[in-house]
């Protein structure tokens, strides 16, 4: 009776284990959301002087849902709302700025249609040229 125990917990083990390795590739899909891979600016990078746009550089094509830029003190700057969109990546225009901190945030739907977004916080010390 024992030889009959072990054997049937050494079949459950297998099958569990090869349970797993057939939804480990789903699993890293499910869990697979565009990421924003580098940004111009950085986050928390000071500027000699004020940036003429914002680039959002993505690891898969996304969809850009919004793109709004704050002054420290919550003010809203207006964007152009049309982007200009380079495979993976999403370029906007930005109106000069004044020497100052500021912050983007951004949201997308990524491939997998899950929204994602971030925060880009930078500061400028000087004016554009």
């Amino acid at each position: 009776m024992k030889h009959r125990s072990t054997s049937l917990v050494g079949a459950v083990g297998r099958r569990a284990g090869l349970l797993v390795l057939c939804a480990a590739p789903w699993v890293r899909l499910a869990r697979a959301h565009s990421e924003l891979r580098r940004s111009v600016p950085a986050p928390g990078a000071v500027l000699d002087r004020a940036p003429e746009r914002i680039e959002l550089h993505f690891s898969e094509r996304v969809q850009l849902t919004a793109l709004r830029l704050y002054r420290a003190d919550g003010t809203e700057i207006p964007l152009p709302r049309r982007p200009i969109r380079p495979e993976r990546m999403e370029v906007i225009a930005l109106p000069p700025l004044e020497p100052g901190a500021y912050r983007a945030e951004w949201r997308i739907i990524s491939a997998d249609g899950h929204p994602v977004g971030g925060v880009i916080p930078f500061r400028v010390e000087g004016h554009r040229p």
